[in-house]
């Protein structure tokens, strides 16, 4: 009886085990398409630009060459852009941020 009970008590731990291994996500491959909301452009080159949300946050990216020239970016002007990943940060769209987004 102590012997079935003990095999049952790990055959559950290995299924138990096997069910949450199985819920964990894999990493997002290349290309996987994300937003960053208000947004200010601080620095701009041709390889990387430098945002800022509004709670003074910033984060830098490496950037290919489908962004639009740096000179396009207004100072002070919060943009919500949409991006995807890869060897460096393509550039899908941007867009003026909502009204409501501003006063969060």
């Amino acid at each position: 009886m102590k012997r079935i009970l003990s095999i049952s008590a790990v055959m559950l731990f290995i299924l138990v085990l096997s069910k949450l291994a199985s819920n964990v996500s894999p990493p997002p491959p290349p290309g996987t398409v994300f937003a960053l909301k208000a947004q200010r452009v601080i620095a701009c080159s041709t390889s990387e630009v430098v945002l800022l949300d509004e709670h003074n946050n910033s984060v830098r990216l490496d950037i290919d060459n489908s962004w639009p020239d740096c000179s396009s970016f207004q100072k002070n002007q919060l943009l919500d852009f949409y991006l995807s990943r890869g060897d460096r940060t393509h550039f899908i769209s941007d867009e003026q941020t909502a009204w409501w987004r501003k006063v969060m």
